[in-house]
């Protein structure tokens, strides 16, 4: 009949699987440092340069990559902004600049009438050739 609590034993089992993975790891930095130590000073400094590089480049791709994606974001609330107010102007009946414009012609082409139609008042009434008086029929 097999039991439900192993106790030590499990606790054991993880442990060692731990001590595994950090002799591992501790191995590996081993196997690196001993690179480094046996390394001549112009290859440490070579792979610097060259470190230094990949890490320039990659920071100027991500700058970049970061402008673009600022502009897209820029963008895209530019045209949100622009759709809400549109929405607001209508709703308070807001006249928009082209209404605005159509008004202002429409107000210029009545004043001209109005114009015109205060310089035909102000002429003086002359009788036509036929009797008639500025070419209006007599009732």
């Amino acid at each position: 009949m097999a039991t439900s609590n192993l106790g030590p034993f499990v606790d054991m089992r993880s442990v060692i699987t731990l001590a595994r993975r950090e002799g591992e790891r501790l191995a590996g930095l081993g196997r690196d440092v001993q690179a480094l130590v046996f390394k001549r000073p112009g290859e440490i400094a070579a792979d610097v340069r060259k470190l230094e590089r990949d890490v320039r480049t990659r920071a100027d791709a991500a700058v970049k990559g970061l402008e673009a994606g600022g502009a897209l974001v820029f963008d895209a609330v530019e045209r949100q902004l622009a759709k809400a107010s549109n929405v607001v102007l209508k709703q308070f009946a807001a006249a928009s600049s082209t209404d605005v414009e159509a008004l202002t012609r429409r107000v210029a082409v009545l004043e001209k009438r109005l114009a015109a139609l205060e310089r035909r008042r102000r002429k003086p009434l002359t009788r036509a050739r036929d009797g008639r008086r500025d070419g209006v029929r007599p009732r």
